[in-house]
């Protein structure tokens, strides 16, 4: 039987160990990758520009291979600025605990379309949880792979109304989360700005 990880009592998400862990353990995997291909492009620009031969083929190739070894460094790049997203919404917002349901039928612009279930009380005293209007669930990628594990019981930092960050329990499998139309940046509990906020 599976047992249930409590979601931390802390007062932001970025506060619980486990959480802070996953997520620098991630952050350094992107950094590692920008700057390997960092250092990639920089010894391809010194071998066009410095080293000299009598055919001039090892230079020309070098010369030839920057523009495509140019745009290696987009990818790295953006993931590098969406986990700086994620980290604004870690601290700014505690986890709660929710249930997310995968929402196939719905058309999203750019990754998954998921619904949120806040809370048991349903605001109507019903015991139901409050759901949120379909959100986009991402990451850094173009195309985001849905990971099954998190649908169902999941953690959830952020306003429901203006978006957030979801996780597996444990703070693993950060995943962004925005409504459809959402640009800007929310204002947190502390009045602090944070990634996402919806158009007004």
């Amino acid at each position: 039987m599976k047992v249930a990880i409590p979601v931390p009592l802390t007062k932001c998400a970025y506060d619980d160990p486990a959480t802070r862990d996953a997520f620098e353990r991630a952050r350094r995997g992107v950094l590692i990758n920008l700057l390997v291909r960092a250092g990639v492009w920089l010894a391809l620009l010194v071998v066009a520009k410095v080293v000299e031969t009598d055919s001039q083929l090892v230079e020309g190739t070098a010369a030839f291979l920057l523009v495509p070894a140019a745009f290696l460094l987009v990818g790295p790049a953006k993931a590098v600025r969406w986990m700086g997203l994620v980290q604004g919404v870690l601290k700014s917002f505690p986890w709660q605990r929710c249930e997310v349901v995968r929402r196939q039928d719905a058309k999203v612009g750019a990754g998954t379309g998921v619904q949120l279930g806040l809370g048991g009380s349903g605001g109507s005293g019903s015991g139901e949880p409050d759901w949120t209007p379909v959100m986009a669930a991402r990451t850094w990628r173009r195309r985001t792979r849905w990971s099954p594990e998190l649908e169902g019981d999941a953690w959830f930092a952020g306003a429901p109304d203006q978006g957030g960050v979801i996780a597996r329990p444990g703070g693993h499998g950060l995943m962004t989360l925005r409504p459809q139309g959402a640009i800007g940046t929310p204002t947190s509990r502390s009045g602090e700005r944070t990634p996402y906020a919806t158009k007004s």
